[in-house]
């Protein structure tokens, strides 16, 4: 009998992604077979990992020392004064327009040229995603890429760093939903694309640049489709390829994903059990540090762990009762033979 095919999709949150490399881990233990990957940001580029490796143990491994590496060699330069890295350590919210647009306009009615630094910033995003690449050059392998398991991933198309932002920020407080996401199949792009098409994934408005794919700009594949995370979790491109047994991982509390959406597939949702936040959204979002991925990465496998042994339960509790329900059919289907034994016995006996 042909075990069905499965799919595994890494949602988007920044270094909460180190929750992937437990949940992958929980997976590889308890021998669970993955066939495809889709992801967003961060899920994409781990993601990528994962469907470069040789095997799900394999990829359980490098995606464990993968985070522990981001824990001790932080993956973001930035582009700004220590000052301002301090206040987005501290959690600093970046309220959407304000460095493309209500810095702008202030310096428009004031007169004043906008500093050197802040105008970079404007141009470049405010992080830099360099190291991203070291750490993809050291992890990732192109040529396994190419011929490992399937990968999707969501890209949103850019209109600008604060175009982007603002329309995140209108769906995120009920005005109105963003456009939907764009998938890629990555094995299907052009070599020299594909890197470029990760990191566009992980590329969230204003702290980083964009990255071109055929003609087009794009950045973070969790911005689209906002009011149902259709982007932040994309389940699509895997239903449009024919897998229809999907496990779902989540990097939010409470996310207002839903499986109900899609009756057709038979999906297992791997989320948070206890708080996943640390010190808010802002700050965990680049909380790429000692204290919290180590934590993170032991949650994942508990909560994958335990998701996995209540399935695995229900599984075995389902096989029992149609094994029973089998020798129960069989037993009613040699009744008509033992009743015509039992006629012809009493017929005999009444010749007697």
């Amino acid at each position: 009998m042909n075990r069905p095919r499965i799919g595994l999709v890494l949602s988007g949150g920044g270094a909460k992604g180190a929750y992937h490399a437990g949940v992958v881990k929980a997976l590889a233990e308890m021998g669970t077979a993955v066939d495809a990957v889709a992801g967003a940001s961060i899920g994409a580029l781990n993601g990528a990992v994962l469907a470069s490796a040789p095997s799900l143990a394999d990829g359980a491994a490098r995606l464990e020392e993968l985070w522990n590496t981001l824990a001790s060699e932080p993956p973001l330069r930035h582009n700004m004064p220590a000052y301002l890295k301090l206040a987005l350590a501290g959690g600093l919210a970046l309220a959407p327009g304000r460095f493309d647009i209500r810095l702008e306009e202030l310096a428009r009615q004031s007169g004043l040229p906008l500093p050197g630094w802040l105008q970079d910033c404007m141009s470049d995003g405010l992080l830099s995603s360099g190291p991203l690449h070291d750490l993809m050059n050291r992890y990732l392998d192109p040529k396994a890429l190419h011929h490992g398991l399937p990968l999707y991933i969501s890209v949103f198309e850019s209109m600008g760093g604060g175009a982007d932002l603002l329309e995140a920020v209108a769906a995120g407080i009920g005005l109105r939903d963003s456009r939907p996401s764009t998938f890629f199949h990555v094995q299907s792009l052009a070599p020299d694309q594909q890197r470029s098409a990760l990191l566009a994934s992980a590329a969230i408005p204003v702290l980083f640049t964009g990255h071109q794919i055929a003609g087009k700009t794009y950045t973070d594949g969790g911005l689209g489709g906002w009011m149902t995370s259709q982007g932040n979790t994309p389940i699509t491109p895997l239903l449009e390829a024919g897998f229809r047994d999907i496990i779902v991982t989540h990097l939010s509390d409470g996310s207002l994903w839903s499986r109900h959406d899609f009756p057709d597939a038979n999906i297992i949702e791997i989320r948070p059990q206890v708080p996943i936040a640390r010190d808010g959204s802002q700050s965990d979002l680049l909380g790429f540090d000692q204290r919290r991925i180590p934590s993170w990465i032991a949650q994942g496998y508990t909560d994958a762990m335990a998701c996995l042994q209540r399935v695995a339960g229900a599984t075995a509790a389902r096989g029992a009762l149609k094994e029973s329900e089998q020798l129960l059919a069989a037993e009613k289907a040699t009744l008509p033979a033992l009743d015509a034994s039992l006629d012809d016995v009493l017929a005999r006996l009444r010749r007697q």
